[in-house]
């Protein structure tokens, strides 16, 4: 049964149609960021001297060290399509628009404003004319047009293009210089908010139009405020400031900004208690810190903040629509029917997730229980119905994999797969084998739709509008449903025709209640499909030293700026050891 809920989702509804640009471009003059001087002073003796001052040691660079279980599955933003890898390409790389730190408020980006034609199909773009990548190398349209170009056509593992570029780009042109025009399939009027995204954000023209570079040689410049100087996957990321930049953003507060990477939840969170020096092994701890015994241990160290960020994530099964046997509509069907959502958030999160019927959290517009409404799950005769349907029977079970990264989703991934496996071989009809394979590779066999019929994926809105948690998993094959062809878009039956005619209605009607009634036929059809079958939403957290500090202008500073986009703004933090 259906646990009645209290949603603490604070994610600001956004029913935006068109949103405007906040202010007019800076013009601010490029300014080199100050180096600090880190040259040693060489102490000075003088025979006889009875002076025993030892010289201070030199202070060196200002530094804070970021902890994380993430791990980069690409630095292309052409094809990138991770949040960690998202994270790393907003600080050193700049989109058309922003968001302000903290806010789901657009502001400019590279673009100082923008227009829209009557029919809301065409959208011009003014470049501000001070926009450098971190060698000097100064940017302008045309630089820009070949990033959407390699955006739009070139075809990798994450598959950024297909969920956020071709389904809205008809064509586009530099206008001049510092013009771009981009014309629209339809007249979508959530397009500002897609541009705020990653993959507008355009990497060194050294990179070559015909082919995509995920991990490219360091350094890696973008047109942000920071710069990629050193990588090692798998251990740590550097970035230093963009002495170049001239854009609206703050200039840094520290020299460096170290990501150290760890394989685990808890490993992290000792890394963060253990101090030396009168500081943490690690400043900061973010996401994925999702274990309730973690957060009350951290809780309780003396210094330590444990911020809650006000939004979160949803966990959702990819449910592959080509391969065996869910390819087979009554399958998918069985394993909607068996999910106990509540068990999963007692038993593996101590209640604190929240339990999810649509992809659509609650809180945006639209937003409804239809898996709830459809399946009632957990039904297990409604299942063994569905899975008889289907030709399986207690003599004849079910063989079903069921995929997921072991290390992604910080300590619980294991714990929720056991389980949720459980609950499939409640049925008396199904046998479950796990499969967990290490994240960069994981994801490219998810969404290249080849590997796995079951999988365990994460999502976080790339911008902040109902639609976002439909059409990825519907458009050029679905981040692995497959219910379209990945390179023509083209349905693969009536049920996915229905599904995708009825986005692209509700992406473009203009009435608020007119649009919010279409998502609602479009959450019923898409749970009736089992598109995908969505878990849970559940919080994030960041945990920080008190010598950490953020920008108190901006909102959300009990969680470091960090707001319901996700952005963590390494420029706005600071650190007084």
């Amino acid at each position: 049964m259906k646990r009645t809920t209290k949603w603490l989702v604070l994610l600001v509804v956004l029913s935006v149609l068109a949103a405007a640009c906040g202010g007019d471009s800076s013009t601010t003059t490029v300014a080199a960021v100050d180096t600090p001087d880190t040259t040693a002073a060489a102490p000075t003796t003088t025979t006889g001297s009875t002076d025993t001052t030892v010289p201070a040691e030199p202070a060196g660079p200002k530094t804070i060290i970021i902890g994380t279980t993430d791990s980069i599955a690409g630095l292309d933003s052409a094809d990138a399509y991770a949040i960690h890898d998202w994270e790393l390409l907003r600080n050193i790389g700049e989109a058309l628009l922003s968001f302000a730190p903290g806010t789901t408020d657009i502001v400019p980006g590279l673009a100082s404003d923008y227009s829209v034609s009557d029919d809301g199909l065409v959208y011009t773009f003014n470049l501000r004319d001070d926009i450098f990548f971190g060698d000097g190398t100064e940017l302008d349209a045309n630089m820009y047009v070949d990033h959407l170009t390699r955006m739009l056509t070139l075809d990798g593992s994450g598959g950024v293009g297909g969920a956020l570029g071709t389904p809205f780009i008809e064509s586009y042109r530099a206008v001049d210089d510092r013009t771009v025009e981009i014309t629209l399939k339809d007249a979508f009027g959530y397009f500002p908010q897609v541009v705020t995204g990653a993959p507008y954000m355009p990497m060194h023209p050294d990179f070559p139009l015909d082919a995509l570079v995920e991990f490219p040689d360091a350094p890696v410049y973008g047109v942000g405020v920071w710069m990629i100087t050193e990588y090692v996957p798998g251990e740590q990321t550097v970035l230093e400031p963009n002495p170049y930049y001239a854009g609206s953003a703050p200039a840094p507060k520290v020299d460096r900004i170290i990501i150290r990477y760890f394989n685990d939840a808890p490993t992290m969170a000792k890394a963060i208690e253990t101090v030396k020096d009168g500081r943490g092994e690690i400043d900061i701890a973010w996401r994925t810190i999702g274990q309730p015994d973690l957060l009350a241990e951290l809780e309780g160290v003396d210094g330590l903040t444990v911020g809650t960020v006000p939004g979160g994530g949803v966990r959702f099964m990819v449910i592959n629509h080509q391969l065996a046997p869910t390819d087979n509509a009554d399958v998918r069907k069985a394993l909607a029917a068996l999910v106990d959502r509540d068990e999963i958030s007692d038993r593996v999160y101590a209640g604190t997730a929240e339990p999810l019927y649509s992809m659509i959290p609650v809180g945006f517009l639209g937003a409804n229980e239809a898996f709830d409404d459809v399946f009632g799950a957990p039904d297990i005769p409604a299942a063994q119905a569905f899975l008889t349907a289907a030709g399986y029977s207690e003599t004849n079970k079910l063989q079903l994999q069921v995929a997921y990264p072991p290390e992604h989703y910080g300590g619980t991934a294991a714990d929720l797969i056991q389980l949720l496996s459980e609950q499939y071989e409640a049925s008396g009809m199904i046998d479950v084998e796990i499969i967990s394979q290490e994240w960069s590779t994981y994801i490219g066999a998810v969404i290249g739709g080849q590997d796995y019929a079951v999988s365990l994926l994460g999502w976080f809105f790339d911008y902040p509008d109902p639609d976002n948690y439909l059409a990825p998993f519907m458009n050029n094959g679905g981040l692995g449903t497959m219910i379209t062809d990945p390179d023509t878009n083209e349905p693969i039956d009536a049920d996915a025709q229905a599904l995708m005619d009825l986005l692209v209605q509700a992406g473009t009607e203009t009435d608020v209640d007119a649009r919010a009634a279409l998502y609602a036929d479009l959450q019923e059809k898409f749970a009736e499909n089992v598109t995908t079958l969505p878990l849970f939403f559940l919080p994030e957290h960041v945990v920080y030293w008190d010598y950490i500090s953020a920008d108190d202008a901006a909102a959300t500073i009990e969680s470091l700026n960090i707001g319901p986009t996700f952005d963590l703004h390494y420029e706005l933090l600071d650190t007084s050891k």
